[in-house]
């Protein structure tokens, strides 16, 4: 959990790092929203996201990984979404027809491979590895292996649309990902803080305390990180009490939890009351109106950024118009 991405910011000089903090939000905003209108017959306006995205990266002086620890954390949810589309969806031609054989020989052998892989496990680091490894033999051994008269089989067709609709929502939900790991990385907190009441302001005509709105946003930016590492020292210090959360049964994992949650919720009140004693110390007035120490200026690389932007953006209409006038 040390090892969080969103919310935490990196500091470097490069030419990202220094752009106006509303011009990013408003570009960051524009793409997350040119991302959904993108229809799945102009799949290519993906590949030219991805290349943008690239470039702001190597822009940025952020370093790769970065951005992978982010996409791993939802690693899972890519996956599921993915094969939950190639099962279920069932339009379009058949691409490849795959038969799965159920025999007392491979259940056999499947928790033979699996009590090897829980024994290994404890010894070996890389958890992850070892798990596609064991996974490859046991596809290996269902394959070549000498096995019984099978009692189920079940034969998985593989669509066209289930295909694609999975890879597009899988290069859709990597793109989201990334853009806003690339926004908070290149951000700092109070800089974000100071851009949301800015673009927020229109919004006092109607009575909306936007400076309020724009102090919870950054500040629940600003602590997703740091609630994280009290969650892992809490988890350490339960662990040296004999707390074990990885091989306990259910019913023991569900009662840990509250031994989790309950710390959680002290630690987070009582840094919440810490911070507002100290917003109070300070003479902060909620609503009140605050000069800035460094008043944002539009320069002419924030201009060039966000006309790159509008014109992407403006690619990403085009393409659903030509979609529904049956162009492409």
């Amino acid at each position: 959990m040390n090892k969080v991405t969103f919310g935490s910011y990196y500091h470097s000089n490069s030419i990202i790092h220094k752009l106006d903090p509303r011009i990013k939000i408003i570009s960051i905003i524009l793409l997350m929203v040119g991302i959904f209108l993108i229809p799945i017959e102009a799949i290519y306006m993906f590949f030219i996201l991805l290349g943008l995205l690239l470039i702001f990266i190597i822009l940025s002086k952020v370093p790769f990984g970065k951005f992978l620890k982010s996409i791993k954390q939802i690693t899972f949810l890519l996956l599921f979404s993915f094969i939950f589309q190639i099962v279920f969806n069932r339009t379009g031609t058949v691409v490849a027809t795959y038969s799965i054989n159920i025999s007392i020989g491979t259940i056999a052998t499947g928790v033979l491979v699996y009590t090897i892989y829980a024994f290994i496990k404890k010894f070996v680091k890389f958890k992850m590895t070892l798990f596609f490894m064991m996974f490859i033999l046991e596809i290996i051994i269902f394959k070549y292996a000498l096995i019984d008269q099978s009692f189920f089989n079940y034969s998985l067709n593989i669509y066209s649309n289930g295909l694609h609709t999975g890879f597009y929502i899988l290069i859709r939900v990597l793109l989201l990902v990334v853009m806003s790991s690339l926004l908070t990385l290149t951000t700092k907190p109070t800089d974000m803080n100071v851009a949301l009441e800015y673009l927020l302001s229109p919004l006092e005509l109607l009575k909306i305390k936007t400076s309020i709105f724009a102090m919870m946003m950054s500040i629940s930016l600003r602590f997703i990180p740091t609630l994280f590492l009290e969650t892992e020292k809490i988890l350490k210090a339960q662990a040296s009490r004999g707390v074990d959360f990885k091989e306990s049964k259910l019913g023991d994992k569900i009662k840990q939890i509250v031994s989790l949650l309950v710390p959680m919720f002290v630690v987070s009140f009582r840094r919440a009351e810490d911070l507002s004693n100290a917003m109070e110390v300070r003479g902060y007035i909620p609503g009140a109106k605050r000069t800035k120490l460094n008043e944002l200026k539009i320069k002419l690389r924030d201009i060039l950024s966000l006309v790159v932007v509008v014109l992407l953006f403006g690619l990403c209409i085009t393409s659903l118009i030509l979609v529904k006038v049956g162009v492409l």
